[in-house]
């Protein structure tokens, strides 16, 4: 134990006493990822839009209200808005090809809808009426109402008639009826978003634009146009807990956390694999290669300790990699005050101190798998280009499951869960979006540890693990020692 202890802390001052390797180790690459993954967004809305900041909006009909809701809102920078009359729209819909071209461009449509309420038909009425409208009878008032009705609306046994109106007519119309205790719901109004549910860019920027502006526009509604609802009583007093950081939190965190579900989660991954490998290549295959871990050998230290003390190294900083680029991705969230509709660090990322806990321990023990399949490895194979290149195919799996991952909408399979290292991720994934069970938790860590243990066992127990290759053949260090 002593001697595992020894080489430890001799591994780890090699990268500690150096600021400039530290640095490397751990600092650029969660900075790089970071850089990496700010400029996707605006990569993939230059891709779908040609531009690099525009949102493209296209708003039909709109009320003066929107307009001027628009004009003094700051969020409504960040989209290109076209604003086009009914008749505009109307000439669009007849060019099906164009309209599909657009929302698969990304494009969202938004549509207002007002109604005002005509009368109200019975059921029974209806299908009185449907029996005998070719007997040539006389027209009733609801046969009359129900032909000239724009909408119309079922309810308790009836059908209710709707005819259009003005929108903010009509949302001034229904305050009034409030304020004077009416809610027989005479009145109908709707913000329509229509987007290409078949584009992961077209529904993004839909959840986007009514995160950012369609969420706001009732509560300007309210106090633009719903002057006799408030002066009447209705309405909030005040805003509640408009100071509490608690629910400010809670606001944003539910969208954050599921957005960074896509990308954290095998980016913490990948990171700690491309720091596992380049380390176990260095502090095991190339002092192989170069002869100085015979030198090592020779001394009194055993098999065991040399190894249990460099793997304790490659797993300490892999592990404290992933923890700073996590640190670093959270602080970003919180300085994305202006999402853009494809970020993948939306603002207001936060873990609770359960899933925090969770996380560490996931990654501890993913740390530990990685860096005995990497030994593993490396004691398998000899030639320093062999080793390099098998150590690199499990970093390009994990570059294609980040990228999977990005645009994947649906939860793991539970056969998921029983593969080595993509069980990580995915259980990571749960923790990030609160959809994780303790069943889970347990199977996912115990079996990847007891895989670590067995391949550590193996390397233990390899006779060729600590040979080194000369010009003139082999020389077999255990066998040195006997």
């Amino acid at each position: 134990m002593r001697h595992t202890f020894t080489i430890y802390k001799w591994e780890m001052r090699k990268i500690i006493g150096n600021w400039r390797k530290t640095l490397a180790v751990f600092l650029l690459p969660a900075i790089l990822l970071l850089a990496a993954i700010n400029v996707f967004p605006l990569l993939m809305n230059y891709l779908s839009t040609g531009h690099l900041q525009s949102r493209p909006v296209t708003v039909i009909d709109a009320p003066d209200s929107f307009r001027e809701y628009i004009d003094s809102n700051d969020k409504s920078s960040m989209y290109t808005i076209t604003w086009m009359t009914k008749e505009e729209a109307e000439a669009l819909a007849d060019d099906e090809e164009e309209t599909v071209r657009q929302m698969k461009k990304g494009r969202v449509f938004i549509l207002f809808e007002a109604l005002g309420q005509t009368g109200r038909i019975s059921k029974d009425a209806v299908a009185e009426y449907s029996r005998n409208r070719d007997d040539g009878h006389t027209v009733s008032m609801e046969e009359q109402m129900l032909w000239e009705a724009d909408s119309t609306w079922e309810e308790d046994g009836y059908i209710l008639t709707y005819e259009d109106m003005d929108f903010d007519t009509c949302v001034e119309s229904a305050y009034e009826e409030l304020a004077e205790g009416k809610n027989n719901h005479k009145y109908r109004t709707g913000m329509l978003v229509f987007y290409d549910d078949g584009s992961f860019t077209s529904y993004m920027l839909a959840e986007q634009f009514r995160a950012d502006l369609g969420d706001g526009y009732s509560s300007y509604l309210l106090n633009e146009l719903g002057s006799s609802y408030i002066e009447s009583g209705g309405g909030p007093r005040w805003e509640q807990d408009a100071f509490n950081p608690f629910n400010f939190v809670l606001m944003n965190r539910a969208n954050a956390n599921a957005g960074a579900a896509r990308s954290i989660p095998s980016m913490l991954i990948l990171l700690m694999y491309y720091c596992i490998y380049s380390l176990s290549a260095e502090t095991i295959a190339s002092s192989r290669s170069s002869g100085f871990l015979t030198k090592v050998y020779l001394t009194p230290i055993s098999k065991q300790a040399l190894l249990t003390g460099k793997a304790l190294m490659v797993v300490t900083v892999g592990v404290v990699s992933a923890v700073v680029t996590y640190f670093l991705m959270f602080f970003s969230s919180w300085l994305n005050r202006s999402n853009s509709a494809y970020s993948m660090l939306p603002f207001g990322l936060f873990l609770t101190g359960s899933q925090l806990l969770l996380l560490l321990i996931t990654l501890l023990i993913s740390a530990c798998l990685m860096g005995m399949v990497c030994f593993a490895i490396i004691f398998r194979l000899r030639r320093m280009e062999d080793v390099i290149m098998n150590l690199q195919v499990p970093l390009v799996l994990i570059i294609f499951e980040f990228f999977g991952n990005i645009f994947r909408p649906s939860a793991a399979m539970s056969s998921e869960y029983f593969l080595p290292v993509h069980n990580s991720i995915m259980l990571i994934r749960d923790i990030f979006l609160g959809t994780y069970t303790w069943q889970r938790v347990f199977l996912v860590n115990i079996l990847n540890i007891v895989l670590a243990f067995l391949l550590l066992l193996l390397c233990m127990s390899s006779k060729d693990g600590m040979t080194h290759i000369s010009q003139g053949g082999t020389y077999d260090l255990g066998k040195s020692r006997k």
